[in-house]
Parts: C-alpha cells; sequence; structure tokens
C-alpha cells in the first residue's frame, strides 16, 4: 500500500469521516476556518453551565459548476449533518482508490448549514489548470463561506483520541 499526501494543511468532507470511506476527489481545500466555543463564568472566573451557540464558519476554494450541491441540498433539508475537518490527510493510492489512509488530527462537526456565500471573478483571481480530451484547460475556481450553526464538536487526535463537546443552541 502506497500513501500519498496531497499537500494540504486541511481539507472538509461533507460525511463523517469514521463512518463513511472518503475520497480524495470528495474534499474541499480548506483555506480558513473560525469558530469559538463560549461558557458563562460567574463572579470569580469560574466558568459553569453549557457551551454557549457557536457558529463555525469555513472558506474553502472549489468549482463553480456544481460541486457544492451537497451544501445546498443539506441547507434546504433543514436537517442536522455531519462535517469533517481533516489536518495533514494522506490518501491511500493504491489501485487508483485515492480513501483516506491517515490525518494527524482532525474535527467531526455536527449541525446545521445555514449560509452560503460564493465569491466569483476578479476578486479572487485563482485558476487551476485542468487536463481534458481537447488539452489542458484553464478554470477559475471561486471561493465558498459556509456558516454552520454546531450541535456538536468532536476533537480526533493521535492514537483514537477523541473528545465531544455537546453544544447548547
Amino acid at each position: 500500500m502506497q500513501n500519498i499526501s496531497n499537500y494540504l494543511k486541511a481539507t472538509l468532507f461533507f460525511d463523517n469521516i469514521h463512518e463513511t470511506s472518503v475520497r480524495r476527489e470528495q474534499g474541499f481545500t480548506l483555506q480558513q476556518f473560525h469558530y469559538e466555543c463560549t461558557r458563562k463564568r460567574n463572579d470569580i472566573g469560574m466558568p459553569y453551565g453549557p457551551t454557549q451557540t457557536t457558529i463555525l464558519q469555513l472558506q474553502i476554494k472549489s468549482l463553480p459548476d456544481g460541486y457544492l450541491k451537497e451544501i445546498y441540498k443539506r441547507m434546504n433539508e433543514h436537517t442536522e449533518s455531519c462535517f469533517s475537518i481533516v489536518f495533514n490527510a494522506s490518501f491511500r493510492t493504491d489501485e487508483g482508490e485515492n480513501t483516506l489512509s491517515d490525518y494527524d488530527s482532525g474535527l467531526i462537526v455536527t449541525g446545521y448549514a445555514i449560509s452560503v456565500d460564493e465569491a466569483f471573478g476578479a476578486s479572487h483571481p485563482a485558476t487551476t489548470t485542468f487536463p481534458s480530451e481537447e488539452g489542458e484547460k484553464n478554470i477559475d475556481l471561486m471561493m465558498t463561506s459556509i456558516r454552520l450553526l454546531t450541535k456538536s464538536i468532536t476533537y480526533i487526535g493521535s492514537d483514537s483520541y477523541q473528545k465531544k463537546l455537546y453544544i447548547n443552541f
């Protein structure tokens, strides 16, 4: 078995990587993400109560022609769904599978997609080259910002360490 790294620091998958085998092609390059989990504090500064509402903001680089149908579908369904963020992923290359084989750490986020914002055009001039039947084509990429209302975040570390944080919303 041969493993390759795609040299991406963070990759987003629209599935729970512990329940589903994910392929490299199903992932999106995560440009940036931000979330802040907080709890109330009493007079002496000790935290108490549940974790308060947390919004996870993601920005990914994607292709403009239908690659994000899944996120719009989840937003339209109004049901909780699962997303995985994986850091320093390696993919198995034997038999052309390109399935996720290893990673340094990650997050599995359960929640609701609440907004999607796409930026395409001159403000984001990133292009990439794809091989095609007529030769190589330059295709413009778009930046997509996704906001998730989180229900839980599971931290995945080395040696199968997991810690789940439930969030009150």
